[in-house]
């Protein structure tokens, strides 16, 4: 498991959202799992206009710092990588689940997309790896 230190928490929280996006996807590549938070009511999922969302993070201590007085019976789940791709983002899809990418507290949004977007996202992250 990465540890973020204070540094770089520091820098991470600078950043842009879609700075972050793309730090997210990278990170999630590379340590191949991702960060949501769970309770005693399943995972955490807003509400974006009519759609339902679901936040996440390539870190612990982000999702952690997150939790706050809104979700204060949450905690930081981790989920593989491998079932993010192959069953949960066709699940969103399915139920038009929308994802908040690493967002950083209620003024500070992260990027909003759809479980396909995303999927494309990752895909073209990896064929530009293999290249």
């Amino acid at each position: 498991m990465s540890y973020v230190s204070a540094k770089d928490f520091l820098d991470l929280s600078k950043m842009l959202p879609e700075q972050r996006f793309e730090y997210a996807l990278t990170k999630m590549i590379e340590t191949q799992y991702l960060w949501g938070l769970y309770g005693k009511n399943g995972w955490v999922m807003l509400k974006a206009d009519e759609d339902s969302c679901m936040p996440i993070w390539p870190h612990k201590e982000f999702a952690t710092s997150w939790v706050k007085e809104d979700f204060p019976d949450c905690e930081p789940k981790q989920i593989d990588f491998v079932e993010w791709l192959d069953i949960w983002l066709p699940g969103m899809q399915k139920n038009n689940t929308l994802i908040l990418v690493f967002p950083l507290g209620e003024d500070e949004e992260g990027i909003i997309l759809e479980a396909s977007e995303m999927l494309e996202c990752i895909e073209d992250d990896l064929n530009a790896q293999e290249e």
